[in-house]
């Protein structure tokens, strides 16, 4: 994976990226079981199921130009774990958009929110839709992050490899921040993705048990959680079960690259 050591000397090209915001900004245990092959690639909006939740705000099929991100955009829930047991909704369907700094769901589970000097890291065009059921049930989630074309900044492009460091590195040290958390990467160093595995206690005495993936390419950077959360040491409802980790985040990365230009196939 790319170095955190990259913070001090991208610090200064992402500062005058985020202070020039209009000129390189958006043009808008055992539960490692049950992977399986690829899932066949089909259109989110050919999946036949009825979408749950909050419908579409923001969502378009232009560029980002701070008003959303186009529906083209987010992942076909066939490749999110567990779809083939809970058909999840279209996703662009289900996006809201956020204001200000983003928080990924993985930070917000380990109790990180992006510090000061972060925030504009964390600022851009950005959307999160979430579907499924809650409790101990799994629910499925992709936030995305754009900050612009990185073909037109350098600032750009490393302004999203500050971000997704930073959410990674808040990710591998969730002990830290969250007392009595569990992390098991199993991405490989040098994979052009995140994966792991965290266990994190509630407040409530219920624990979260959270898959998380995390790409980057270009300007943007996708986050897919998907959680369950249970109480007295009980498992999740429903065995885990989804494609392989690098099936995953392939479903993540294609739309994007497909949607917003600059993608070089390596974070």
């Amino acid at each position: 994976m790319r170095s955190s050591t990259r913070l001090v000397t991208a610090t200064t090209a992402a500062l005058l990226c985020v202070g020039a915001l209009s000129a390189c900004g958006p043009d808008n245990s055992g539960q490692d079981g049950g992977k399986t092959a690829a899932p066949a690639a089909t259109s989110a909006a050919a999946t036949g199921t009825a979408p749950t939740g909050a419908p579409a705000t923001g969502a378009s099929t232009s560029k980002p130009d701070g008003k959303g991100i186009p529906a083209k955009a987010w992942m076909d829930t066939k490749g999110i774990p567990m779809d083939e047991t809970y058909h999840y909704a279209p996703l662009a369907a289900n996006a809201k958009p956020v204001t200000g700094a983003v928080t990924f769901k993985g930070m917000e589970l380990c109790h990180t929110a992006p510090t000061k000097d972060q925030e504009g890291q964390f600022t851009g065009t950005a959307a999160k839709a979430s579907v499924g059921f809650g409790g101990d049930r799994w629910t499925a989630q992709q936030t995305l992050l754009v900050h612009g074309d990185p073909t037109h900044s350098s600032g750009t492009k490393q302004l999203t490899n500050l971000a997704a460091d930073n959410l990674e590195d808040a990710l591998k040290s969730c002990a830290k921040t969250a007392p009595g958390a569990t992390v098991k990467v199993d991405s490989a160093d040098g994979a052009p993705y995140f994966a792991a595995v965290l266990t994190v206690p509630q407040q409530d005495g219920s624990t979260a048990t959270l898959h998380e993936y995390v790409t980057s390419d270009g300007g943007w950077v996708s986050e897919l959680s998907v959680w369950a959360t249970t109480k007295g040491g009980a498992q999740p409802k429903d065995a885990w079960k989804g494609p392989e980790d690098k099936y995953v985040a392939t479903g993540m990365s294609a739309p994007l690259c497909e949607a917003f230009p600059g993608c070089d196939g390596h974070q």
